[in-house]
């Protein structure tokens, strides 16, 4: 590879197609799992936080592991589960941040969703005296 090719790989360049991937996959899965029809572009806002929060809440967790960590004394050899458990249930918590806002931006706008269907009451009256 040239030279000017490795600076254009920086861990930015690396970074950035990562998290631009990440984003795109919540926000696939945002808009393909629930039984709501919406526009694709209205669940950027919930992917982008999700993304953020996630990002986020494992490099604190990562600082907690490599700064205090006691797992390995306290569990011994399960203190690798234990410890991608606590990470998977924060990846579920991030998820669901990035969702409720997702839901609660649709409430409050147009934009999100399309307009619902209202169906005909239950009961009908035909009036056949007229």
């Amino acid at each position: 590879m040239s030279e000017s090719g490795k600076r254009f790989w920086c861990p930015y360049h690396h970074w950035t197609i990562a998290v631009g991937f990440t984003v795109l996959a919540i926000k696939a899965l945002y808009f393909l799992a629930p039984n709501v029809k919406q526009r694709f572009i209205a669940t950027l806002p919930g992917a982008v936080l999700s993304v953020g929060c996630w990002i986020g809440l494992s490099y604190v967790l990562g600082t907690y592991f490599r700064h205090f960590d006691s797992f390995n004394k306290t569990y011994g050899t399960l203190g690798a589960a234990t410890a991608l458990m606590v990470w998977l249930y924060w990846t579920g918590f991030a998820m669901l941040v990035g969702a409720e806002l997702n839901a609660e931006l649709a409430k409050i706008s147009n934009e999100g969703k399309l307009q619902e269907k209202h169906e005909p009451p239950a009961v009908t009256t035909i009036n056949l005296a007229a």
